[in-house]
C-alpha cells in the first residue's frame, strides 16, 4: 500500500513538471513570433506620441503696453500762511477742512490795528515829503528871482564902473568916485555869487526832497502790502487742506493755516524704467503723444491723461524715470491729491510681430513649430516684449510655420505629436485692449 502511494506521488511530480515544460515552450513560442524577424531585443515597441494644440502665425501689428502705478498729485497749490503775527479776527464759514472757496473770498484775516497805524504813519511822512518837494520848487524859484536881480544890480554898478573910468581918463572925474564904483561893483558881483549859490542850494533841495519822497513811498507801498496781507484772499477756485486755527487765536507770521488745492489741475505721478522710457520714445517719437490710461478703485472707466513733462533728476536711491501726466477734467470729480491708481501707458505700434502665450516660448527665446510627418522642430525667436501671459516676437522664420502653444518638458525636436488645430485665433492681441 505505502509503495501505491509512492509510486502514485511520483506520477504526479512527473505530469507536474511535464505541463510546466509544455507551458514555457508555449510562452516562448508566443512571443517569438511577435517579433519580427531579425529585430534586436526591444525594437518592437510603437513610438509614442503627444496631443498638442498649435496655430498658424501671420503677421501683425502689435502695441505693447506699459503696466504701472502712481499717485495723484495736485498741479497747482497755494500754502496759505499769516503774513503778520496776531489774533485771527475774522474767518470765512468755509475756512475748513475740505471747504470749497471760490476766487476772491475772504479766508481769514489777522488783527490789522497795527498794520492799519503803520500804514496811517507812512502816508503821513509822505504827504510830508510831498510838501517838502513843494517848499523847494517854490524856494528854487525865488533863489532865481534873487540872482537874476543881483546879476541885474551888477550889471549896473559895471556901468557905473565904466563911466567913473571914463570920466577919470578925461580928468573929470575924482578919483574917489572911481574907487566907490568899483567897491560897489564888486559888492554886487560878491552878491550875484552868493545868490548863485542859493539857486544850486535850493535845486539840491528839490533832490533831496525828491528821494525822500521815493523813500517814503516804498516805506507806504509796504505797509499797505502788510495791511493788506492780513487779509488772505483765495487766488483761485480750489478745496482747503490741512486746516488749523480758530477764530480768536494767536498765530505768528509766516505761520501755516491751511493748504488751497485746485481739483481741476490733478496730475499722476507715476515712474517706469529706463528700458520702458527708452522704448516710449523710439523712432522719435514725442513723450506727450503717448496715450496714458489711468485707473481709480472708485471709477468704472478709465481716465485719459498726457503727459505734461519728465522728472529732471533721478531721486536719490530710486531709478528710472518719472513721469507726470496731467489728467482729463471731465472725469477726476471723484479723485483726490494722494490717491493710489494703476497707469496703463501704450507704446509705438510695432509691425511684422505675432503675439504668443507666454507658455510658447521657452527662456532662451525658442519655440516648437510643426515640421514635416508631424514632428517638432525648434526656432528660435526674438522676444521683443513680454506683456503678462503673452509675449511679443518678431515674425523672423515663423510666418505662416504652425507654432506649438504649450511647451512641456517631453516635447523636443524630433518628437512626433498629434497637432490639434483651432479654428480661431487662439491668442489674440490683447494689448490693444481698453
Amino acid at each position: 500500500m505505502r509503495f501505491m502511494i509512492r509510486g502514485l506521488f511520483g506520477l504526479f511530480l512527473a505530469a507536474l513538471t511535464v505541463a510546466l515544460i509544455l507551458a514555457a515552450v508555449t510562452v516562448i513560442t508566443a512571443s517569438l513570433k511577435k517579433e519580427p524577424a531579425g529585430a534586436g531585443h526591444g525594437n518592437g515597441a510603437r513610438e509614442r506620441s503627444f496631443t498638442v494644440n498649435v496655430a498658424t502665425v501671420t503677421p501683425t501689428k502689435a502695441t505693447p503696453i506699459i503696466e504701472t502705478f502712481g499717485e495723484v498729485i495736485s498741479g497747482r497749490t497755494l500754502e496759505l500762511r499769516a503774513a503778520s503775527g496776531g489774533a485771527l479776527v475774522q474767518m470765512s464759514e468755509n475756512f475748513r477742512e475740505g471747504g470749497v472757496v471760490r476766487k476772491g473770498d475772504l479766508l481769514f484775516q489777522t488783527d490789522p490795528a497795527t498794520a492799519y497805524a503803520n500804514a496811517q504813519l507812512s502816508q503821513a511822512a509822505l504827504d510830508e515829503a510831498k510838501a517838502e518837494i513843494s517848499e523847494a520848487e517854490e524856494a528854487f524859484g525865488l533863489a532865481g528871482d534873487e540872482l537874476k536881480a543881483a546879476e541885474h544890480q551888477y550889471a549896473l554898478r559895471q556901468q557905473v564902473l565904466t563911466r567913473q573910468t571914463s570920466l577919470r581918463e578925461r580928468g573929470v572925474g575924482t578919483e574917489t568916485a572911481l574907487e566907490t564904483a568899483a567897491l560897489a561893483a564888486s559888492a554886487a558881483q560878491q552878491a550875484s555869487l552868493v545868490k548863485r549859490q542859493a539857486l544850486a542850494n535850493a535845486k539840491a533841495r528839490i533832490n533831496r526832497a525828491k528821494i525822500a519822497l521815493s523813500r517814503n513811498r516804498i516805506n507806504d507801498d509796504e505797509a499797505a502790502r502788510v495791511l493788506a496781507q492780513s487779509s488772505v484772499i483765495a487766488k483761485f477756485d480750489g478745496v482747503l487742506s490741512d486746516v488749523t486755527g480758530d477764530l480768536g487765536a494767536l498765530v505768528n507770521a509766516g505761520e501755516r493755516l491751511a493748504r488751497l488745492i485746485d481739483p481741476n489741475a490733478l496730475e499722476v505721478s507715476f515712474r517706469i524704467s529706463n528700458i520702458e522710457f527708452n522704448h516710449l520714445t523710439q523712432n522719435d517719437h514725442a513723450i506727450n503723444q503717448v496715450k496714458v490710461f489711468v485707473r481709480f478703485d472708485g471709477i468704472d472707466t478709465e481716465i485719459n491723461a498726457t503727459i505734461e513733462r519728465v522728472s529732471a533728476a533721478v531721486g536719490e536711491g530710486q531709478t528710472g524715470r518719472e513721469l507726470y501726466a496731467s489728467l482729463d477734467v471731465a472725469k477726476i470729480a471723484t479723485v483726490r491729491p494722494g490717491d493710489f491708481v494703476a497707469v496703463r501707458l501704450e507704446e509705438p505700434a510695432l509691425d511684422n510681430v505675432v503675439v504668443l502665450p507666454a507658455t510658447a516660448v521657452s527662456a532662451t527665446g525658442e519655440v516648437l513649430v510643426l515640421g514635416q510627418d508631424d514632428r517638432l522642430e525648434v526656432v528660435s525667436v526674438s522676444v521683443l516684449r513680454k506683456q503678462g501671459d503673452q509675449v511679443i516676437v518678431a515674425i523672423g522664420d515663423l510666418s505662416g510655420r504652425e507654432v506649438i502653444l504649450e511647451r512641456a518638458p517631453q516635447l523636443g525636436e524630433g518628437i512626433k505629436v498629434e497637432p490639434r488645430r483651432a479654428d480661431g485665433v487662439l491668442f489674440p492681441d490683447k494689448t490693444t485692449g481698453n
